[in-house]
């Protein structure tokens, strides 16, 4: 299989932020919170175990069109993994573990970016990574991510990077960390040249 484009990574989370109902459910990449998925992701993770989470999950749960769980790692990898809103797959349509994408948290997905730094944030592209201890998102362009968050929306959501700067109509993060996102799986054309 070949990598996917960063702008094909992007095409596709802004799809799923802006045409499919998601909700954020810890440890999901994608399924659709339908049938045995839905008492699979009150189970699998402590934080999903929670009365308020678990609530959330069932709430969410057997609709039409469904509702797609995602966290903020899951949401990257599912899409790398071939995410494309199959409600009739357990996971979406994503293969677990596939394109060479290790399943991996953001913390160790970070670690696998190249150019990791704490500036650069006025020469980012789109693909790349953002990230801040514990969540990462997907940088789009024109100062605004993609991430899954249970802060704002508790869904897949975009959002303004705040170390670019607010943008009205959106809810603003400043993340620890941009960087060239030369995810697995993900592949990288040339960096623009720097400007004068």
């Amino acid at each position: 299989m070949s990598k996917m484009t960063a702008q094909a990574l992007v095409d596709k989370a802004v799809d799923i932020a802006k045409n499919y109902k998601t909700l954020y459910v810890m440890g999901c990449f994608g399924a659709p919170l339908t049938g045995s998925n839905v008492s699979r992701y009150c189970n699998n993770h402590s934080y999903n175990k929670a009365a308020d989470r678990t609530a959330m999950i069932k709430a969410a749960a057997n609709q039409s069109p469904p509702v797609f769980g995602f966290d903020c790692v899951c949401l990257i990898k599912g899409i790398l993994w071939g995410w494309d809103g199959d409600a009739s797959k357990t996971y979406g349509g994503a293969q677990y573990a596939t394109a060479g994408v290790p399943d991996i948290g953001a913390d160790t997905m970070i670690t696998k970016c190249t150019g990791v730094s704490t500036t650069g944030w006025d020469s980012m592209v789109i693909g790349e990574a953002v990230w801040m201890s514990g969540h990462i998102g997907i940088y789009i362009g024109d100062g605004l991510a993609v991430e899954c968050t249970p802060k704002w929306e508790n869904k897949v959501q975009i959002t303004a990077v705040g170390n670019i700067g607010s943008k009205s109509g959106y809810n603003t993060r400043r993340w620890t960390k941009p960087r060239q996102a030369a995810l697995c799986g993900l592949s990288r054309g040339p960096r623009p040249a720097a400007g004068p």
